[in-house]
């Protein structure tokens, strides 16, 4: 069985490797931070015997070879880094019940036909560059020419960054959607608070929900706070007036099927005695149903006309990124469902409203999450909680599920 107390000591460790903040863990890709925890994560690895291995992106592989080298992998993990102030138990979790299951392999003495991977990826969050960047190099979405492309807050380009870290700025032997993988599992905090209201060990999860974000500018005219209502050209307002609506019609006709979150608005000049002549916001579409994003983008391009004439103002909506809807797989749920009851735990099943690096891997392979509770629900803050028991019987299912998933 997964032990508890080591469990509690690795993301007790990762939680201290931080960046300065205000509060809880922030571990941005590519920072000193992130090489610290990226360094302990290795060690961690190579300690229960396994091969390691950093890829170009910055991804972490631990490897445990197999007795065939030509069957299919089993690959296990999560996200290292953090959004700003973030918890320790988003992503990280993750990654610790892979390393515990590989741990647990070690001390009983199993041999698989397969070869385990543990896997710790880069730029999962999108806090910094795009989300879900780790996975998508890994898969071939992201290839070079996004490395230029692609810059942070503070104009420093993917590859300026990457190369700072140590890495060479390349991404060759970085893609591996051709290699034969049998399944990739990935153990996450729920990210809502289902299991820990129904007093639930675990949660199965059948569809992770795709996402959709944008980047809307508003263009008008600054003037004095004196000009009249009907003369102005006022971004701020156009900007609310769009977002009300829009937040109006997903929460009455989408109620239950897509979700619509306004993460970051920005205005320009930022006084407060100007009209703001440009406004910048951003659209996060969250939804199981490919149709829905499709139905979603013919509402707001029909609401941006309508706010355009209304208030004179330009809009210009740009999308930033967009992963698709994943259904996990059914036969490695049917091998969680076994490895649950066979454990006496308690599960569900229920869908992911949340992205993951999963999803990523599920264009090539075959994918599966197991859900933790999560404490209220809360995440992306210092005040994600679950109880550490939890995670180590996240721990003891993913160990018998990899070893189900090696017999079949």
């Amino acid at each position: 069985m997964a032990d508890t107390k080591r469990i509690q000591k690795d993301l007790e460790a990762l939680r201290d490797m931080s960046s300065p903040c205000e509060e809880g863990t922030t571990r941005y890709s590519y920072t000193p931070a992130f090489r610290e925890a990226a360094d302990y994560v290795i060690a961690r690895m190579q300690a229960a015997g396994l091969e390691t291995r950093e890829d170009n992106a910055g991804n972490i592989w631990g490897l445990r070879r197999g007795k065939n080298p030509n069957a299919p992998k089993i690959i296990s993990g999560s996200h290292l880094d953090t959004v700003y102030c973030g918890g320790y138990f988003d992503g990280q979790a993750g990654i610790i019940c892979a390393l515990e299951a590989a741990r647990m392999m070690q001390e009983n003495g199993d041999e698989l036909e397969s070869d385990y991977e543990v896997l710790a990826t880069v730029l999962e969050e999108g806090a910094r560059f795009k989300n879900l960047g780790g996975s998508k190099m890994a898969m071939g979405v992201f290839g070079e020419e996004d490395l230029d492309s692609m810059t942070d807050d503070d104009g420093i380009t993917l590859k300026e960054a990457m190369i700072s870290y140590g890495l060479p700025g390349r991404l060759d032997g970085v893609c591996r959607k051709d290699e034969k993988v049998k399944a990739f599992l990935e153990v996450h905090m729920e990210q809502g608070a289902i299991l820990e209201r129904e007093h639930l060990d675990l949660g199965i999860v059948d569809t992770i929900f795709g996402c959709r974000w944008f980047d809307l500018t508003v263009s008008g005219v600054t003037a004095h706070p004196s000009t009249p209502m009907d003369e102005r050209k006022d971004t701020s307002l156009a900007a609310a007036k769009l977002i009300s609506r829009l937040s109006d019609i997903v929460a009455k006709d989408y109620a239950g099927k897509a979700t619509m979150t306004v993460g970051r608005i920005q205005l320009y000049p930022d006084q407060i005695n100007a009209i703001p002549s440009r406004a910048h916001f951003t659209i996060d579409y969250r939804s199981g149903h490919k149709e829905y994003f499709e139905e979603l983008d013919r509402i707001m391009a029909r609401e941006i006309q309508k706010t355009e004439e209304e208030y004179g103002v330009t809009f210009t909506c740009k999308l930033y990124t967009y992963t698709p809807p994943t259904p996990n797989n059914p036969d490695i749920i049917r091998a969680f469902e076994e490895s649950v009851c066979e454990l006496g735990y308690t599960s569900r099943h229920l869908n992911s409203g949340a992205g993951h690096d999963a999803m990523v891997f599920g264009i090539y392979w075959p994918i599966a999450m197991l859900f933790l509770p999560s404490h209220l629900g809360l995440t992306h803050c210092k005040d994600e909680w679950t109880e550490y028991e939890n995670v180590a019987k996240g721990a003891d299912v993913l160990y018998r599920t990899i070893k189900k998933m090696d017999a079949r």
